[in-house]
């Protein structure tokens, strides 16, 4: 099985009409959707908003299921300096917690620097930074070595940031970008990643361009069609995924 996660129903819109017909089932009060494409079950949950919403909903959906991949879809707010923009497609190379930490006269310290581990698997500790599944992000990048790729205006990899305060203005995009190297920012990626990570589940994120991190003007953003390009490449991803590594 591959789970699919998304904050809101806007950004699934495609892929349950995709995955039709699907089986609605009630999983810890949340909709979980039961489809298939090509003979591989798929399971699509939307979580909420923010990251206690995408970790409690993560963890239902790995008590309930064991997949062989979570792959969180959904809109992002892209970085200054990133060259993206509105409908432009980002992968993701790792998960970053921009702004789990502490703010200090000298700069801003991540959990790292403050000792201070935010999980534990046996003898490894994790902090802010999560990379994504290596054999996940290959068949990304073979997927835009075909003719798929043309179904895309342009296509990134790189970091992705999480934050619990969408940055509403140049100067905090700006520093958040330089302070992480992010490509875009979001609400509940690191936090899935994070419970991927303590179970051992191979983790991957799309998002599609809704809008540039800069001085708040909603009248340049269309949430819209940066849910529809994630989702475009989800279903591309889906229609090629390979039976060879799904256990690994």
């Amino acid at each position: 099985m591959i789970a699919l996660l998304a904050a809101v129903p806007l950004e699934t819109s495609l892929l349950r009409r995709f995955l039709s017909p699907c089986e609605v089932r009630n999983c810890g009060g949340r909709e979980l959707y039961l489809g298939s494409r090509l003979g591989r079950s798929v399971a699509l949950m939307h979580c909420g908003v923010g990251k206690v919403n995408a970790a409690a909903a993560t963890t239902l959906l790995l008590a309930t299921y064991r997949p062989a991949a979570v792959i969180v879809l959904g809109c992002g707010g892209a970085f200054p300096g990133s060259g993206l923009g509105v409908g432009d497609l980002a992968v993701a190379s790792e998960e970053i917690y921009g702004d789990e930490g502490a703010l200090t006269p000298q700069g801003f310290l991540d959990m790292e620097a403050l000792g201070l581990p935010l999980a534990r698997r046996g003898t490894q500790s994790f902090y802010n930074h999560y990379p994504c599944c290596p054999w996940l992000l290959e068949k990304v990048r073979n997927l835009f070595n075909s003719p798929a790729r043309e179904r895309f205006a342009q296509v990134a990899f790189g970091p992705f940031v999480t934050v619990s305060t969408c940055s509403g203005t140049l100067s905090r995009g700006e520093a958040l970008a330089a302070r992480t190297g992010g490509l875009c920012e979001n609400m509940e990626g690191a936090a899935v990643a994070q419970i991927c990570a303590l179970h051992d589940i191979p983790f991957l994120e799309i998002r599609g361009i809704s809008n540039l991190v800069e001085d708040r003007d909603l009248a340049r953003w269309d949430l819209k069609a940066g849910a529809e390009t994630a989702q475009r490449a989800v279903q591309e991803l889906l229609n090629r995924w390979h039976d060879s590594k799904e256990s690994a």
